[in-house]
């Protein structure tokens, strides 16, 4: 990775399409409420280790990479190495306080240390992307400590949310929250907060 490949990226988040969205207030209140959320049901405490499965274009992993400075650190999976790399290389170049270990590899394969992490996040595409519920839950189930807690964030479709509730259990893992948000009939999502047995 180099400069002309974050310049590329800046221009990309200009382009047409992605620049409609972006500015939109769709969008907006996507990004509002889930890190409204975040902010109204998750504490950053001394040594708290976190892990972000899905980077996309990273603005999630930089939020979270700040809202723990000074507490812990951030691991942040993706299975697309171009990803990885421009996300690594944009966050040390813009000089992020608090970087992300980025882990480029399948989630569900992945090698990741077993209840080693206070917080696991997932928001948007992600579960849509790896394509395996059960598999993805049975990992973050696996890497989450006791007590360790999941936000989980997705768009409302499929009665995925439902299925989930009665899946929990199963993984050890209960609902301690969630949120519907239907402002916008074409942007409909909800917000869980989900805790591991102890």
């Amino acid at each position: 990775m180099n400069d002309a490949n974050l310049l590329q990226y800046y221009l990309n988040m200009r382009e047409p399409e992605a620049y409609q969205w972006n500015l939109s207030a769709q969008s907006l209140y996507l990004e509002l409420e889930t890190r409204d959320f975040f902010a109204r049901h998750f504490e950053a405490f001394e040594g708290i280790k976190a892990c972000n499965i899905g980077v996309g274009v990273g603005e999630w992993d930089d939020y979270l990479g700040y809202r723990l400075h000074g507490f812990g650190k951030l691991t942040s999976v993706d299975i697309d190495p171009d990803i990885c790399g421009l996300f690594g290389y944009r966050q040390a170049r813009e000089g992020h306080p608090n970087p992300s270990t980025v882990v480029c590899g399948d989630f569900v394969t992945c090698d990741l240390p077993a209840g080693e992490f206070d917080l696991v996040t997932m928001i948007g595409s992600a579960l849509n992307e790896i394509g395996v519920i059960g598999g993805t839950f049975e990992k973050i189930g696996e890497i989450l400590k006791p007590g360790g807690a999941l936000m989980y964030m997705d768009f409302d479709q499929d009665d995925r949310k439902d299925n989930l509730l009665d899946l929990l259990p199963q993984w050890h893992m209960e609902t301690e929250k969630v949120e519907t948000y239907d402002r916008f009939s074409n942007i409909r999502f909800f917000i869980m907060k989900i805790r591991k047995a102890k």
